[in-house]
């Protein structure tokens, strides 16, 4: 059995998902640096980090705020990386990460969509890497402040590949309990399962209303969006057949009845991050979402003309404004 340290953490792409988690770790006296880019890290520093919304009002004084500015120092080395950026963006962040990790560190993928996991795990190995399923919500009102919106179930942490230092994964649950976020470290089979879990309401309603530009509670009103979103459902379901992924519902009318009335209504004015993407003119996350399942599907012999469709259409909408800079994304 491993035995770990008083560990050290180092919160790489701190967006807004990024700051709650480095914000809540810091405020049990843990060790955390964060590193980033743009005008919210510029504030963090200035002025500390607020932390507000549904878990309360937070905030990490300017002078207690640690930032590795210096991406090409390698010298400094962390035991715990959780890595948040969009996942266009993950072979450079891993690729960059990884020179900070300890040997018998974990890197943690706090990301949404297909492909990260293997991604972090060519650069640190499979034996360092952690995959995480996080579904509360946070946004940046303002730089320096990040904001918790909503929370759907608890983090759930998972060794997708083989055993890791146990001892950092458990501290990492045990850390997130204790700073008032809800985590669990769950099996193998169960973390891949979540994963796939936000695959499919990522899939079904992200990309539909990036297109359509209307929130997400106009997606589940109307007879034709609800047709394609079944029709998305369906195909991934054959993909997840194909791949032998265990999901946790019964089969594509099971969740599809689990979409409309029970993720919908709580989500019925969120519009979508794709859309957001596309209006602040940033690339999206299409290839690891949409795009990941045609590629799949192609891969096996399964048709699935609703993914495909979608996949370049979004393409389409972010060929029509001039793209964003070079900078890593943030979640």
């Amino acid at each position: 059995m491993n035995k770990s340290p008083s560990p050290s953490y180092l919160i790489y792409g701190a967006g807004a998902i990024g700051s709650v988690l480095g914000g809540f770790l810091h405020e049990i006296n843990r060790s955390v640096t964060f590193a980033g880019r743009g005008s919210h890290l510029l504030a963090m520093k200035e002025k500390g980090l607020r932390i507000t919304g549904i878990w309360g009002e937070h905030l990490v004084p300017p002078e207690e705020i640690d930032i590795h500015s210096d991406p090409l120092n390698g010298e400094r080395r962390f035991s715990t990386i959780l890595l948040s950026v969009k996942s266009k963006d993950t072979e450079t962040a891993a690729r960059e990460a990884a020179a900070f990790l300890a040997e018998d560190g974990i890197m943690v993928s706090i990301q949404n969509g297909l492909g990260n996991w293997e991604t972090i795990a060519r650069f640190v190995g499979r034996e360092r890497t952690v995959g995480a399923r996080v579904i509360f919500g946070a946004e940046i009102p303002r730089p320096g402040q990040a904001n918790v919106t909503v929370n759907a179930d608890d983090v759930l942490l998972g060794e997708p590949f083989c055993p890791v230092n146990r001892a950092l994964l458990q501290t990492l649950n045990g850390d997130l309990l204790l700073s008032g976020i809800p985590a669990r470290v769950v099996s193998k089979e169960d973390i891949w399962s979540a994963l796939w879990g936000k695959v499919l309401y990522n899939c079904s309603l992200n990309p539909l209303g990036a297109i359509l530009e209307v929130p997400y509670g106009r997606l589940g009103e109307n007879e034709e969006t609800r047709k394609i979103i079944r029709g998305i459902i369906e195909e991934i379901f054959l993909v997840c057949r194909a791949l032998k992924v265990s999901l946790p519902y019964k089969g594509a009318d099971d969740y599809y009845r689990f979409l409309l009335e029970t993720q919908l209504p709580p989500t019925r004015d969120h519009r979508a991050s794709m859309l957001q993407d596309i209006l602040a003119k940033r690339k999206t996350e299409i290839e690891a979402l949409n795009g990941a399942i045609s590629r799949l599907a192609s891969e096996n012999e399964i048709p699935t003309p609703y993914n495909d469709i979608l996949t370049l259409l979004i393409k389409f909408k972010e060929k029509r404004v001039d793209q964003g800079s070079g900078d890593l994304e943030l979640v």
